[in-house]
């Protein structure tokens, strides 16, 4: 199975964009794709009462719907902050070892039998929550999750996505190298090319690309949104 964690320099990036346009794109070629988050802030309430994590809903759909959606993401939260701190608002706290449970549905097999040893799905998006170095619970950063994935999941490959605009370059060194200090490497960084920016006189966004691969080592693609 092929793992990714996806996450960003910052909120609000285009993790979700990014990582949806990736999932269809697999799903195109015939693979089964998972999709897990493992936790949501900001979240708007559902019909049925419980709350609903907008980005989940994108990338389930970019899945084709697998699974459940609370499977997509087990634990959501109202406020807009960080998770931990979103929980507190309701008296409550991030579940770590649901944090991983999550995971055991899109990687554990589907049944016991001998005939579905293998996962039910070739390839799962992990989307973290907020940027690299967002609290994900009262002890976790999302890089602590991003690691004890990659130890439970060794092929697990962490994606960073940046906004395409001036002042990036300096934002993806910054991330890389204290991943790096973290026992994390970054194994690619996707510019997200925002529309707004393109059409704006940033001259950056042409040369940027170039200059992250010469700093930082990492591949760098280039992703519109």
């Amino acid at each position: 199975m092929e793992v990714y964690f996806v996450t960003g320099t910052g909120t609000d990036v285009g993790k979700t964009y990014c990582a949806s346009r990736y999932v269809e794109m697999r799903r195109r070629t015939g693979l089964r794709v998972g999709v897990y988050k493992p936790v949501a802030s900001g979240c708007i309430p559902g019909d049925d009462g419980d709350w609903v994590a907008e980005d989940a809903v994108e990338l389930w759909r970019a899945a084709g719907c697998p699974l459940t959606l609370e499977a997509v993401c087990p634990q959501k939260f109202a406020a807009s902050l960080a998770p931990p701190q979103a929980a507190l608002a309701e008296g409550r706290e991030v579940d770590e070892m649901e944090l991983l449970r999550g995971v055991d549905a899109w990687t554990g097999p589907s049944s016991n039998s001998a005939a579905e040893n293998d996962a039910r799905f070739d390839v799962l998006v992990v989307e973290g929550a907020g940027g690299l170095f967002s609290p994900l619970s009262a002890s976790q950063l999302n890089v602590d999750f991003a690691r004890t994935l990659r130890e439970r999941l060794p092929p697990l490959k962490v994606v960073l996505i940046a906004p395409n605009r001036l002042g990036v370059i300096h934002d993806c060194i910054a991330a890389v190298r204290a991943a790096q200090a973290a026992g994390v490497g970054i194994d690619l960084i996707v510019l997200n090319r925002i529309a707004s920016v393109a059409e704006s006189k940033d001259h950056s966004i042409s040369t940027n690309a170039q200059q992250i691969e010469h700093w930082t080592g990492c591949p760098v693609v280039e992703q519109w949104s």
